[in-house]
């Protein structure tokens, strides 16, 4: 991998997806990303009327501590993140029909739609995670706040994510695939104080 150390968005284009490599302050990593592949995701919707029966039917059939809350809520290989009012996105690196399976669960109390192109995820992970979204996010991200398991989904440096803690110091982050360079380089700004370890591959 190669190192950037010196004005590190200087010789990158602007609509390029950064290299894999260390960005910002060397000798130290405050924030490792990862891109995460393969992973088949799909939006849940409750046809109107429908919420508190297809949570219900999804707590027999998923797991019982699904809610319709901003809450990513792990479920047999799949975790439902809470982004609205009987709303839902669903990520599974196991199951690459995540959208049928869903749709045989949900039935006619839902629309299901397959989303898996759409999205770019990422892991983030580190002692200055928190820090680093917290100079583009527009909502408190401070622990006592924001708990593990916590989800929300906000704008980050004008840019449209979903995110939740899966840890401590441990993120997920979905963010729009037309956005990735985008990203790449809020990380990048953001973390050259802090070290960035840019993986690129999970």
């Amino acid at each position: 991998m190669a190192d950037h150390l010196d004005h590190p968005l200087a010789a990158l284009a602007f609509d390029t997806v950064a290299t894999a490599g260390h960005y910002g302050l060397a000798g130290t990593t405050g924030i490792t990303a990862t891109r995460l592949d393969g992973i088949a995701i799909a939006t849940l919707q409750a046809r109107k009327g429908a919420g508190a029966a297809l949570v219900e039917a999804l707590r027999q059939s998923l797991t019982p501590a699904f809610v319709d809350a901003p809450r990513a809520v792990a479920a047999g290989n799949a975790v439902f993140v809470g982004t609205g009012p009987a709303r839902w996105l669903a990520l599974s690196d196991e199951d690459a029909e995540l959208a049928a399976t869903l749709k045989n669960a949900a039935g006619p109390l839902a629309a299901v739609t397959e989303q898996s192109a759409a999205y770019i995820v990422f892991e983030l992970s580190g002692p200055k995670v928190t820090d680093i979204l917290a100079k583009g996010a527009l909502i408190d991200l401070d622990p006592r706040v924001f708990q593990i398991g916590d989800a929300a989904t906000t704008v980050i440096a004008h840019l449209g994510v979903t995110l939740w803690r899966a840890s401590e110091e441990r993120w997920r982050l979905l963010v729009g695939r037309s956005f990735h360079a985008a990203f790449c380089r809020f990380l990048i700004a953001s973390a050259a104080e802090y070290g960035l370890e840019l993986d690129g591959r999970g």
